[in-house]
């Protein structure tokens, strides 16, 4: 009996040794955290970050908007009403168009407004000498006469132009020796500017200054930007325009 109770007493101990709490030196120590930090972990990212937008390009750059209007739009009004003014424009109109294109311009004119409106010389091409050209301008409706372009009276100009010291000796006889050769090296156009709308019409003129073929072009831009800036050289207004607002009192 005695060793019965004995073996129960000895199973009674092992069971309660088995159930004793752990001691606190037992457990595990904390996990340590940070500052700030979140006391669970964030879930694991299972989808990849989206790529970062890419730097839009520069705008690419625009032409202006502008409102722009080619015609001249030219008037007597602008020439203080004086039809001389107006057809010496027109001359120089001419002249600086030809001077574009390679013609050199010669003395052709008199101050009292005799001659021929415009006399030029242009190397022929390949070399070997010159070629003239003798032009009369006319700006918008103005008449044209032919006899003014007829070789008789382009050599009685050139030589009056001689006459008065314009041209040498040598080179009036070239010239008169080309104008009675014909049209081959000594040519002769009637241009006509019309100043509202800035086409220039070239025509061809025969031996006794007759019409013939005929070409017309724009030069809208040269004749309004050439009265702009002759309106600027002549500041006291005396050909073109009005008198500065200061001289209007």
């Amino acid at each position: 009996m005695l060793l019965l109770l004995a073996l129960r007493f000895a199973l009674s101990m092992r069971d309660r040794w088995r159930n004793k709490p752990a001691a606190p030196n037992d457990r595990p120590p904390p996990r340590e955290v940070a500052p700030g930090s979140p006391l669970q972990p964030p879930p694991t990212e299972t989808q990849p970050k989206p790529a970062a937008p890419k730097p839009s390009a520069p705008a690419k750059p625009a032409p202006l908007q502008l409102a722009l209007s080619d015609p001249p739009n030219l008037t007597l009004a602008d020439f203080q009403n004086d039809n001389n003014v107006q057809g010496d424009f027109g001359e120089v109109m001419t002249a600086v168009a030809l001077s574009a294109q390679g013609w050199k311009q010669l003395p052709s004119k008199l101050q009292d407004r005799r001659g021929i409106d415009g006399l030029f010389a242009r190397e022929v091409r390949g070399g070997g000498g010159y070629e003239c050209l003798a032009i009369e301008t006319k700006t918008n409706s103005g008449n044209y006469d032919p006899a003014q372009m007829s070789d008789a009276k382009l050599a009685a100009d050139i030589t009056g132009l001689y006459e008065v010291g314009a041209l040498s000796k040598a080179n009036t006889d070239e010239l008169l020796r080309a104008l009675g050769q014909g049209p081959s090296f000594f040519r002769k156009e009637l241009w006509r500017h019309d100043l509202t709308n800035g086409m220039t019409t070239i025509t061809e003129l025969g031996r006794k200054g007759e019409k013939g073929r005929s070409v017309t072009r724009s030069n809208a831009r040269l004749m309004a930007a050439l009265h702009m800036s002759l309106k600027r050289f002549d500041r006291r207004s005396v050909y073109l325009g009005r008198p500065p607002v200061d001289d209007e009192a």
